[in-house]
């Protein structure tokens, strides 16, 4: 089939991508560009969607990665052209194992892992919160419409359903499984706490691979049960004090969810079942997934990752190897000299852990300083042969620091080669001054967990 835009530019449509309730999604003979042919029952439809097309290529957009509409399709057709996003997959490829797949937990680890799913769960929560942030709400987020490229850089698709808050059944567009119950209920319209809503499935469901409102009972009955479960009139799955839609399925939450991200849906899908406005915002999911990321331990046996804090590898049950902790706390040195002449603990404020395993070397980032994700890292640090190694990657130049002996300063700049220190069990002597020594900076402490090989 051919389709024409309003440029004068025909387009080939040479395979379908998907299709929902709006339409399908194909791809063209010109490998730069998708098409999107909507499907609607009349001419007062038709009208309402070109009006909605042309007011959303006027949205402040240009910054985010999105793939709005660049040209709308002349008559007989209503769609849009949008730029393809090249190799990238749709989010619903890491939380819907497929049927052929014996062995989910194989899979799970096969498709990129923990580390890949919360990263890719993280920026998509960002993304989502700077449309949030210019008064717009993405109105249906959806697995389908999240992809990820190998680099895990999330984009949005369909964003023809971008706009501002909605009103109750004025426009009834969703997904069933992400639709927050008051809109699936048809009792509300969408807004920035519905989509949180919407995020808040899709991350569960990434992770712990089942949905968090559809249990046994649930899915055992017919399909008024679980319209009844989406329109939030089941506790859901993991209801602390309500057993009647517990679930068999998914991964044990423990492997998977740390407690942070565990009361986030737990805040979500209790209270926050029903009361919008008591769920989690999006940038209290993102600060939670990233951290849950610096947390995980590659297995050395297996290679999977999990939380560092579990005794044994969770997928394959080989022990721990040796990890250090860098711990990044706010130092004052004149607060510390104080503290140093009262023979006290001088305060620190912890900001961030990251977890660094003989897997592969970690960074410091501003998000570790300030909970600002972007920005380039400011320091690589390599554990190998029980020695830590330590790089900067920005123009600064930090201070490897041995306490209580400032004559062993070390320089580690930019430019130069990593500066390596042996690590015996336990906090080390060596600390990583990232800032003028006289007055208030961060700094990095480093303990290390386990008998690190020699």
């Amino acid at each position: 089939m051919n389709v024409k835009d309003d440029g004068g530019r025909t387009h080939e449509l040479v395979r379908e991508l998907g299709t929902g309730g709006q339409g399908s999604v194909y791809a063209t003979q010109d490998e730069r560009y998708v098409v999107k042919v909507l499907r609607l029952p009349d001419e007062a439809a038709r009208e309402h969607w070109l009006r909605r097309l042309s007011a959303v290529r006027t949205l402040p957009l240009e910054d985010l990665r999105i793939a709005r509409p660049i040209r709308l399709l002349q008559r007989p057709h209503v769609g849009y052209v949008m730029e393809r996003v090249p190799g990238a997959q749709p989010l619903a490829s890491l939380c819907q194992v497929p049927h052929v797949e014996a062995a989910p937990g194989e899979w799970y680890v096969r498709t990129g892992g923990l580390r890949r799913r919360l990263a890719v769960l993280a920026r998509t929560a960002r993304l989502l919160g700077h449309l949030h942030s210019r008064g717009l709400v993405y109105g249906d987020p959806s697995p389908a419409n999240v992809l990820f490229s190998g680099d895990d850089t999330v984009s949005l698709i369909d964003a023809d359903n971008l706009r501002y808050a909605s009103r109750p059944l004025s426009e009834r567009v969703l997904t069933p499984w992400f639709a927050a119950p008051e809109v699936y209920a048809g009792r509300s319209g969408v807004s920035s706490l519905t989509d949180a809503f919407a995020f808040a499935a899709m991350a569960f469901q990434t992770l712990t691979l089942v949905h968090p409102l559809l249990g046994d009972q649930v899915s055992q009955d017919d399909a008024e049960a679980e319209e009844a479960a989406l329109r939030g009139e089941w506790p859901w799955i993991d209801h602390p004090h309500d057993d009647r839609n517990r679930s068999s399925a998914g991964l044990p939450r423990a492997l998977v969810l740390t407690p942070a991200l565990m009361a986030l849906a737990e805040q979500t899908f209790g209270e926050g079942l029903r009361d919008p406005l008591a769920r989690p915002g999006l940038s209290a999911w993102e600060e939670a997934l990233w951290a849950a990321a610096d947390r995980l331990l590659a297995c050395p046996s297996c290679g999977a990752e999990a939380d560092h804090a579990l005794p044994e590898c969770p997928w394959c049950g080989a022990g721990r190897g040796p990890y250090v902790l860098a711990e990044v706390q706010v130092t004052d040195q004149e607060v510390s000299d104080l503290a140093a002449v009262q023979g006290v603990p001088a305060p620190t404020m912890a900001l961030a852990v990251v977890v660094v395993g003989s897997d592969g070397a970690r960074h410091i980032q501003p998000r570790h300083f300030t909970g600002e994700a972007q920005g380039a890292s400011h320091v690589e640090l390599t554990f190998t042969g029980g020695r830590l190694s330590v790089r900067s990657l920005d123009e600064a130049t930090y201070t490897l620091r041995r306490e209580q002996r400032d004559k062993d300063d070390v320089p580690v700049e930019q430019q130069g080669k990593p500066k390596r220190f042996p690590l015996a069990p336990g906090r080390s002597a060596w600390q990583l001054h990232l800032g003028a020594l006289a007055g208030q900076h961060r700094l990095v402490t480093f303990d290390l967990v386990g008998e690190a090989a020699p």
